[in-house]
C-alpha cells in the first residue's frame, strides 16, 4: 500500500474508533438515567453492545493491517433484562398549537417548545443519542439516515426546519454533495457540518457557500447543544436585522 493510502486509512480508522468510543461513553451516561423502569433501557443497552462489538472489530483490523499477529480480546456488555413498562397512551394534541411536519415524516417531540432540528447521520447510535439530547432540551427533531432521505425530508419541511446537523462521511452521497442539493432547494439552508475528518479544501468551499459552522466528532452533549443554540441565535439575529433594514 502506498504511504499516502496508508495515511488515509489510518485517519479514517482513527476517526471510526473515536466515534465508537464516544458512543460508548455517551450511551453509558444515558443508560444511568434510563434504568428506572423505563422501556427505553433495552434499546440503549443494545446500542452499547453494538458499539463495543464494532470497536473490537475495527481494533482487530488495525492490528491485522499492521502485522501485529495477535487477536484482540472481545469486550462485552452483560445483557440487561428489564420488564417493559406499559406503553402510555399518547397525549391529546394541545389546544391552539399548530401541527407541523408531513404525514410520512416522523417528528420526535412534536409539541416541544424549541426549534425543529434535522439530524443527518448514517450511524444509528449517533442519531439516537443526538435525538435524545435535543428532545430532552425541548427541541423538536427529525432524523435522516442518508443524503437522499435528508433531501426528501427537507423538501417537505423546509419552511419548518430551523437547522440541519449534517454528517460529512456518509455512503453514496457525502456531506458536501448533500449540502449542494439542499442549496438548490433553499439557497439560505442553515447547515452545520459534523465530522471527525473532513478535507479542509472541501470544508472551506462549503463555508464559502454558506455553511453555518462545523462541529468536530466525537462531540459531547454540551458541545452539541452549545453549537446548535449559538447558530440558531445567530440566525435569529440576522433575520431581525434584515427586518429592521426593511
Amino acid at each position: 500500500m502506498a504511504e499516502s493510502d496508508e495515511l488515509e486509512w489510518v485517519k479514517a480508522t482513527a476517526n471510526e474508533l473515536n466515534n465508537l468510543l464516544q458512543v460508548i461513553s455517551e450511551s453509558s451516561q444515558v443508560l444511568e438515567s434510563l434504568c428506572q423502569g423505563t422501556p427505553d433501557a433495552p434499546k440503549y443497552f443494545a446500542i452499547l453492545r453494538s458499539g463495543v462489538s464494532r470497536a473490537t472489530s475495527v481494533t482487530q483490523l488495525m492490528v491485522d493491517r499492521a502485522g501485529g499477529g495477535r487477536r484482540v480480546a472481545a469486550a462485552s456488555v452483560a445483557p440487561f433484562e428489564l420488564v417493559p413498562a406499559p406503553e402510555p397512551a399518547p397525549p391529546p394534541p394541545a389546544p391552539n398549537v399548530p401541527q407541523i411536519g408531513s404525514s410520512d415524516v416522523n417528528i420526535h417531540n412534536p409539541m416541544g417548545a424549541r426549534e425543529l432540528v434535522m439530524i443527518v447521520d448514517d450511524e444509528d447510535f449517533v442519531t439516537l443519542l443526538a435525538q435524545r439530547v435535543l428532545t430532552d432540551e425541548g427541541y423538536r427533531v427529525v432524523t435522516a439516515s442518508d443524503g437522499f432521505k435528508a433531501i426528501d425530508t427537507f423538501r417537505k419541511l423546509k419552511d419548518q426546519i430551523s437547522l440541519i446537523i449534517l454528517d460529512f462521511t456518509m455512503p453514496v452521497m457525502d456531506g458536501s454533495d448533500v449540502f449542494e442539493e439542499l442549496l438548490l432547494i433553499d439557497p439560505q439552508v442553515p447547515v452545520v457540518l459534523s465530522s471527525g475528518f473532513a478535507e479542509q479544501t472541501r470544508l472551506r468551499t462549503m463555508l464559502a457557500r454558506g455553511l453555518r459552522g462545523f462541529i468536530p466528532k466525537p462531540y459531547t452533549q454540551q458541545k452539541l447543544l452549545t453549537q446548535i443554540r449559538s447558530t440558531l441565535d445567530a440566525l435569529q439575529a440576522e433575520r431581525t436585522g434584515e427586518r429592521r433594514v426593511l
